[in-house]
């Protein structure tokens, strides 16, 4: 099936987009690997060492924020295919970008608080520092899981209508599986195990992110 040639400018921009932003997944899930982060944070780490993970979360969050022109294209794309299924998961994806963002906000905003734990001595001043940032962890946690799950979600949606047209079907089944890996692993709230699906699911979700780019790239 063709697509609409009229949004050639933003298939460019979308594909660029999706390219970038998946090869940043892939940096970001290697530089917590060779790193060694420890993931969740933990409060004492981030005020004790706050530039690594402040660093860390500034380029996913540049990467999340990425997702909101790639899935664009992917719009513009797949429309006369399934409009209102394709309309769908890209408002999924909208609405996880910005607890994304929320969720990384929080972890760089933890690098103010680091300046004031270190200059004082004082034990209560310091066990308050300490709560406030296991409060903001929290809050991003809760963001985190929501938004990967919506993530999850979109993808499983985008995926289906990949199936029936533009792109291929190995594609198409990337997609839905990089999805359907993320979602069993939000699970991991309840059932600690099934969190392995996450890392996973994140990188088809990057590798799907820079195989789509390019076809919306060439595209435009």
């Amino acid at each position: 099936m063709s697509v609409d040639s009229s949004w050639k400018g933003v298939y460019k921009v979308s594909g660029l987009s999706l390219l970038t932003g998946g090869a940043i997944v892939i940096i970001f899930l290697l530089l917590v690997f060779i790193l060694q982060v420890q993931l969740p944070l933990t409060a004492q780490s981030v005020l004790d060492a706050p530039l690594q993970p402040a660093l860390l979360f500034s380029l996913a969050a540049f990467g999340e924020f990425l997702l909101m022109p790639g899935v664009l294209g992917l719009y513009f794309s797949l429309k006369d295919v399934n409009k209102n299924q394709v309309f769908l998961g890209t408002a999924v994806f909208l609405v996880a970008t910005p607890m994304f963002l929320i969720s990384r906000g929080l972890v760089i905003s933890l690098v103010a608080i680091s300046d004031s734990y270190a200059a004082t001595t004082d034990a209560t001043m310091r066990a308050a520092y300490l709560a406030t940032a296991h409060l903001a962890l929290e809050v991003s946690g809760v963001y985190t899981v929501m938004a990967l799950a919506l993530l999850g979600v979109g993808s499983v949606i985008i995926g289906l209508v990949m199936l029936k047209g533009v792109f291929s079907k190995r594609t198409a089944y990337l997609v839905i599986v990089a999805g359907t890996l993320i979602v069993v692993g939000t699970f991991g709230v309840l059932l600690e195990p099934l969190t392995i699906g996450t890392p996973f699911g994140l990188i088809l979700t990057g590798i799907w992110q820079i195989v789509i780019g390019a076809k919306l790239y060439k595209l435009g």
